[in-house]
């Protein structure tokens, strides 16, 4: 559309050039009859569908160009309700394999329990409790309290490579306790039973005699193994 207006214009004006040239050359060697008046109306006339087709040409523009505008807004809030969904979907498989996660900790940690490899059932449990925190689950008491019992009872090594299971245990010990759940709701109960658990560690000789170990220690551990 605006090609074509464009086109329009310039066809008008050529036309409007060569009718005045033309009247301007007649009337230079007598041939025109046309007057003065005449020749000036004329020249307004064609002014004037000259200037009403470039109003036009500006308005059919700004049209386009809020259309245009339109269109981009429409695209900008149609990829906006992607992400979210995208975000909204990362966030509940997240949820979901943190949760699976977390009942399969729970279960390999009864499993252990039963066998009395208690300390083994720590780290399971403490695990299942770190997973739970990252789904969002909303009731942390059972587990609590499982660990609570648990590492009162520890009494003897692990079957297990304790150097295999630290890791582990220092990593989500130090992820939870950047969590708001830690902070607003678990970090009494949770402080206590660390402590407790590092201290029985220190009198199997299982981790250097240093105060506040797994607190020192987090640093050195990034990641976790997997069950």
């Amino acid at each position: 559309m605006k090609n074509r207006l464009s086109i329009i214009v310039s066809l008008i004006s050529l036309a409007g050039v060569l009718v005045i040239a033309g009247i301007w050359i007649f009337g230079s060697i007598k041939i025109s009859v046309v007057s003065l008046d005449t020749f000036i109306g004329i020249c307004v006339a064609l002014m004037a569908i000259v200037f009403t087709v470039i109003v036009g040409l500006q308005i059919v523009n700004a049209i386009d160009m809020k259309e245009r505008i339109s269109e981009t807004e429409r695209k900008q809030k149609e990829q906006i309700e992607i992400e979210r969904r995208l975000a909204e979907n990362d966030l509940i498989q997240t949820k979901q394999v943190n949760n699976l996660q977390a009942g399969i900790c729970s279960t390999n940690g009864d499993l252990y329990r039963v066998q009395n490899n208690l300390i083994e059932a720590f780290w399971c449990y403490h695990s299942a409790l770190y997973h739970s925190i990252i789904a969002g689950t909303p009731k942390l008491e059972a587990r609590i309290k499982t660990m609570r019992i648990v590492a009162g009872q520890i009494s003897s090594k692990p079957s297990a490579d304790f150097s295999i299971l630290l890791p582990q245990i220092v990593f989500e010990y130090s992820e939870i306790k950047k969590t708001d759940v830690y902070r607003n709701y678990l970090s009494s109960d949770y402080d206590a039973i660390m402590m407790n658990f590092e201290k029985k560690m220190k009198v199997l000789g299982l981790i250097p005699s240093t105060e506040n170990y797994f607190s020192k220690q987090h640093s050195l551990y990034e990641s976790p193994i997997k069950k």
